[in-house]
């Protein structure tokens, strides 16, 4: 491929909608005479060479930044004059953004990120404005006779690092003295460098490697915005106040910590703080001996991620359930529906697929809720609960593959896709998909829960397999929302490794399961099941009232067809007299 080293602008007309609505006509011929009167002999002037128009806008390429700079600056400036007679709300105020980047040569057409960061960066800019990344800033200070205002890195959309900002001032040039609004919807977090407590200053590379991991392994997850390194290690020794600091990045959450050693004995702590109330959402200690300094790194930084990246979720959630539902944006229509969704009833289910839905009409381009429709159509096959499964796997994968569409690093858009092929029969597709969700994430919980459900619809169902997939499940996140169901998957694999037996193993994961207050109603008549197989009438009845509590249509015809899974069926064989006890019990039998 022909790629190159170069500068791109990107504009558009702002409120280009709101202006043909009035005046489809009228705003045709006045941007066409803007075009031509002063884009393209501006563009010229600077040797400008425009690659192409959209409706509203245009990409340019430049030779220099410099040039891409002055050439925006001078249009802006006589257009802000060709327009000053002109009534306000009708005024053609264009936006611009100017990255130097790699692009890649199609034809006449230029591709690749750099060209995205550059549209991005305009849809920063204020209108009739500028905003510049760090690459173009580095190249254009003091060769241009404009202000450049820092607005620090910026989280945009379906780049994984912020992008440092740089808002332009000049004569004729909008430029309001606040930072833009963040565009991302998503929550940002900042992982600052962690104090080095020791005596010993070469303990400081124990420390900066512990945050650099942490930072790489946080920035996995799709569903946040995570700080580069390099910008959190500016405020290494700092001591400035931690909302400061987030006020600066434009982050939500801060991450700090300490390491101390001692000896062969090290301590490390971190904590996880919400910066707009200077709340501590989540802390924890760890004690490790320095028996292996690398293996302690890698484990601090797994016990750091599986802690923080969990209670950061929950702690999202609950501030999405406190806000009125017509005031919420994509982002927390998907946190509030996800709440729905985890209350594994009917109506929850029902709930959460409002939200998702909404979520997709105020934001068509998220991917998130995609995914999560996807994950509740996976949901609601696997539990009996859809009333056509066909219908509901093919609007499943359709939505999984909207998702991985609009953002091919979003794991759960991946391990969605692999449980619906899973569930089709297509074990080969299915384990492509959940491999590639698990090299873009493996520290996320729901990937391997996933994968206990793909385990579950293999012809030959490998238990050990189901195992470990359910054990680092727990592992990963033991107060996951959805941790009834690892617990519940852990049961099957020592249950199914044996139909006739009784396994103290497997009944001891159930009942570990009942314990959470969403667990839903199966849960419980596993449980119920197994204890009537041990002849413990009362517990059995115990669980099957609460089975019954949760899913009141829940009869011996339903568990019977319940699950879709190959061994299901042999295992509801083998059970059968313990289902007829708890028909007995009170259990209906259609």
């Amino acid at each position: 491929m022909d790629r190159r080293l170069t500068t791109i602008l990107a504009a558009d007309l702002s409120g280009y909608s709101r202006l043909m609505a009035a005046d489809e006509e009228g705003t045709v011929t006045r941007l066409q005479g803007v075009f031509a009167d002063i884009v393209r002999p501006g563009l010229s002037r600077e040797g400008g060479r425009l690659i192409k128009t959209m409706g509203d806008g245009m990409l340019v390429e430049f030779t220099s930044p410099v040039a891409a700079l002055r050439s925006a600056v001078a249009i802006l400036q006589r257009v802000a004059r060709d327009q000053a007679e002109t009534a306000p709300d009708t005024r053609m105020l264009f936006r611009v953004g100017i990255h130097l980047g790699d692009v890649i040569s199609d034809g006449d057409d230029i591709l690749g990120d750099a060209v995205n960061i550059a549209a991005r960066l305009e849809s920063l800019a204020t209108p009739g404005g500028i905003c510049i990344s760090r690459s173009v800033h580095d190249q254009v200070r003091g060769k241009v006779a404009a202000e450049l205002i820092e607005l620090g890195p910026q989280p945009v959309k379906n780049i994984p690092d912020p992008v440092e900002v740089w808002r332009v001032g000049a004569e004729g040039v909008a430029c309001a003295a606040d930072k833009p609004l963040v565009r991302t919807e998503l929550p940002a977090v900042v992982i600052l460098p962690f104090d080095n407590m020791s005596a010993d200053p070469e303990q400081d590379f124990l420390a900066d490697g512990i945050v650099e991991d942490v930072t790489t392994e946080l920035s996995r997850f799709r569903t946040l915005t995570v700080i580069a390194r390099n910008s959190a290690f500016a405020y290494k020794g700092s001591h400035k106040d931690e909302r400061q600091i987030a006020e600066e990045l434009g982050v939500r959450y801060v991450v700090e910590g300490s390491v101390r050693r001692a000896g062969d004995r090290l301590r490390a702590t971190a904590q996880l703080i919400d910066a707009r109330t200077g709340a501590h959402v989540w802390a924890e200690r760890w004690d490790r001996t320095m028996a292996d300094l690398f293996d302690l790194q890698d484990e601090l930084t797994a016990a750091i991620v599986s802690g923080a990246e969990p209670e950061l979720g929950a702690h999202e959630r609950n501030l999405a359930r406190r806000k009125p539902t017509d005031s919420l944006t994509a982002w927390e229509m998907c946190q509030k529906g996800y709440s729905e969704f985890t209350r594994y009833t009917d109506e929850g289910y029902s709930q959460a697929h409002a939200f998702y839905t909404r979520a997709i009409a105020a934001d068509p381009d998220f991917a998130l809720p995609h995914a999560l429709l996807a994950r509740l159509a996976w949901v609601k096959v696997i539990t009996g609960r859809s009333r056509d499964p066909a219908a509901e796997i093919s609007t499943g994968l359709d939505h999984a593959a909207q998702a991985i569409e609009r953002d091919d690093r979003l794991e759960i858009g991946y391990v969605a896709l692999g449980v619906l092929l899973a569930i089709t029969g297509r074990e080969q597709d299915a384990a492509d998909a959940l491999d590639k969700a698990e090299a873009l994430n493996p520290n996320n919980a729901v990937l391997h829960f996933g994968r206990c459900h793909a385990c579950l619809f293999m012809q030959r169902l490998d238990c050990d397999r189901l195992e470990r997939a359910a054990r680092t499940a727990l592992r990963l996140n033991p107060k996951d929302p959805m941790a009834w169901g690892f617990w519940f998957q852990l049961g099957n694999a020592f249950t199914f490794r044996n139909t006739d037996a009784a396994d103290p193993e497997a009944l001891a994961a159930y009942e570990t399961a009942c314990r959470f207050p969403n667990a839903d109603c199966f849960v419980f008549m596993a449980t119920a099941l197994k204890h009537a197989r041990l002849g413990n009438r009362d517990k059995a009845a115990h669980y099957l009232a609460q089975a019954r509590e949760r899913y009141p249509a829940l009869t011996a015809e339903f568990w019977r067809r319940a699950f879709r899974f190959p061994i299901w069926a042999r295992w509801v064989a083998a059970d059968e007299p313990n289902l007829q006890i708890l028909i007995d019990l009170g259990l209906p039998a259609q």
